[in-house]
């Protein structure tokens, strides 16, 4: 009979250090993700424009289907955000989504490119330019991201968009001239 009291007690000490937690205490906190660019080697391109339409962040254990969609502040529903990578060189980077995220791990943060295009100065006349679309064979690029959220804190994400590796230069003639193949790193995570 003793023992049984004794289990009893047990039992119910768990169950109330389990079931009382702090319910002030945050559940979520803050993920950002930001860009920047390594400087690239094609002297005279002036303007590398990738079109982002939108970026997911997925859980661990999150099927391909399940990532939850990050807000990008200043660009409409239905509407891409265009950044020219060549402004974000040299320690300059650009906030480009943020998303209040259950506190959790994290694995990858998937990035949709709409479109791209390649800027140079037309060689006849310097005050003109010439705009050359890049060709995207895949819309989506998977950056793994291993982090974790903690509630109440924020966690910023820097992200290398590499203009130099990721632009390809096709020289089979009839086929697109360039074509973009993100390479896309995390730099930090805090």
């Amino acid at each position: 009979m003793n023992r049984t009291w004794l289990l009893v007690l047990s039992l119910v000490a768990l169950s109330f250090a389990f079931g009382c937690s702090d319910p002030t205490a945050p559940s979520a906190g803050q993920v950002q993700v930001r860009l920047t660019d390594a400087p690239i080697d094609l002297s005279d391109v002036t303007a590398v424009n990738v079109t982002i339409e939108s970026l997911e962040l997925f859980e661990a254990g999150a099927t391909d289907d399940e990532g939850t969609a990050m807000n990008r502040s200043g660009v409409v529903t239905g509407e891409g955000l265009t950044l020219n990578l060549l402004d974000f060189q040299n320690g300059e980077s650009i906030l480009v989504a943020t998303l209040d995220a259950p506190a959790a791990d994290y694995t990858k943060v998937r990035m949709h490119i709409a479109s791209a295009e390649l800027v140079r100065p037309d060689p006849n006349d310097p005050a003109l330019s010439i705009v050359e679309p890049i060709f995207v064979p895949s819309g989506k690029v998977d950056i793994p991201v291993p982090f974790s959220v903690a509630g109440g804190e924020t966690t910023d994400i820097l992200l290398d968009f590499d203009a130099a590796l990721s632009v390809q230069v096709n020289e089979t003639p009839g086929q697109h001239r360039y074509i973009l193949r993100p390479v896309i790193v995390p730099i930090s995570i805090h």
